[in-house]
Order: structure tokens, then C-alpha cells, then sequence
């Protein structure tokens, strides 16, 4: 082969075992990235569709409580424009529901036969009016009534500003009071001071008056 490619003049590029290897790890990479990328848009598709919120209950050991929470799809059937709603994880299909409890959100109870039941909480107000029932629990209102002085006692009681500040403001007001006084009575004795002194050295000039009248006197020398 490679003669007679030779004698027409075809020369084919040489092609290594290694290089086709990476080309086909490139052709099943690529694969293998498409197929991811189509499970994920599947999945995300998917998701999208089931955008109803099914909070589903049953009896649990004589009580109804919450039993697990599913998804669901409102699928159109037909061309009359009637719909159903197919459950996404109990593979179910069921009536589509008509009493909604939020947004896109619908409770089920699950009955002992295994049937769905679209529920929704009664008015107990309007029931006990029909009824003409006036039920008070006098004992659970007093037990309320209880634990809300309680509470507000120990923390909800708020000390005013006067209560929690007075004593405080009282010592500092007399404490303001006693500097005053004392700057008072420092300017006031300096003063008295400066009296005092006057009167001193009046009392002094007196007594050497009196001092020379005496001694004047006792010599008989009487002042002109």
C-alpha cells in the first residue's frame, strides 16, 4: 500500500498510536460533558415542572402529624383543558387539589385505604358560632395570666431614670454645693484677713500713742 501510494505520488501524513489515542479521549471527554450537561438540564427542567409544595400527613400512633413533604406537577390532559397533578416522589397521580394553604402549597392526609385527601384547616371560630358554643378554659387563663405577671415582674420591669440616676445626681449636686461654700468662705477670709490686718496695725499705732502719753505724763511734760 504505502508502494503504491508512493508511485502515484500520495503522501498521507504520519499518524502516531499516541496521537489518535488523545483524539479519542477528546471524542469521549466531549461525550461525556454533553451527556452531564443534558442529565443536569433534564434534572433543573424537571424541578421547574414539579413546582407544587405537597405537605403530606398521617396517623402516626393515633396522632395526625406531618409524615413527609413532596412535590407535584399540574400535567395537562387532553385538549378540553383539564389537568391533574403528578407526584413527583410517590410516583402518584391525583385529582388536581383545590384547597391551597400558601403559595404553590397544598396539604394532603393520607387515609388508612392509602387514599390522598386535599384538606385544609377549618374556622374552629365559625364551627363553635354555628354550634353556638362558648368555650372559656378558665384554669388555663388564670395559669396564662400567671405566667404573664411573672414574666413582666422579673423582666420586663423597667427603672426609671430618677430611680436609677437620683442618688447619684444627689451627691454630685452637694458635692457642688460644699465647693461653692468653700470658695466662698476662702474669698471671704482672705478679705477678713486684709481687715484684720488694718485693725492691727491701727491697734499698734494706739497703743504707741498711749504708750508716749503715759510716758509724757510720768516726766510732767505735756504735749503743745
Amino acid at each position: 500500500m504505502a508502494n503504491l501510494l508512493a508511485e502515484t505520488g500520495i503522501n498521507l501524513p504520519k499518524v502516531s498510536g499516541g496521537a489518535l489515542a488523545n483524539f479519542g479521549l477528546y471524542i469521549l471527554g466531549f461525550f461525556l460533558a454533553v451527556m452531564i450537561l443534558g442529565a443536569i438540564t433534564w434534572l433543573y427542567i424537571k424541578y421547574k415542572k414539579y413546582n407544587q409544595h405537597l405537605v403530606v400527613f398521617r396517623k402516626i400512633n393515633g396522632v395526625v402529624m406531618p409524615f413527609g413533604k413532596d412535590r407535584g406537577w399540574f400535567q395537562r390532559v387532553g385538549q378540553a383543558g383539564d389537568y391533574w397533578c403528578r407526584v413527583m416522589k410517590n410516583k402518584k397521580i391525583l385529582p388536581r387539589p383545590t384547597i391551597a394553604m400558601g403559595k404553590n402549597t397544598f396539604w394532603y392526609y393520607i387515609r388508612e385505604d392509602g387514599e390522598w385527601i386535599n384538606f385544609g384547616i377549618e374556622d374552629i371560630d365559625t364551627n363553635m358560632k354555628q354550634a353556638d358554643v362558648y368555650y372559656v378554659d378558665e384554669d388555663m387563663r388564670l395559669q396564662r395570666l400567671g405566667i404573664e405577671k411573672n414574666i413582666r415582674d422579673r423582666f420586663d420591669k423597667k427603672e426609671g431614670f430618677f430611680a436609677k440616676y437620683g442618688g447619684l445626681m444627689i451627691n454630685i449636686f452637694f458635692i457642688l454645693i460644699v465647693m461653692v461654700a468653700l470658695v466662698l468662705l476662702f474669698k471671704e477670709m482672705g478679705g477678713l484677713a486684709d481687715k484684720l490686718g488694718n485693725v492691727a496695725g491701727s491697734v499698734s499705732k494706739l497703743a504707741e500713742a498711749t504708750a508716749n502719753m503715759v510716758t509724757q505724763a510720768r516726766s510732767g511734760v505735756v504735749p503743745a
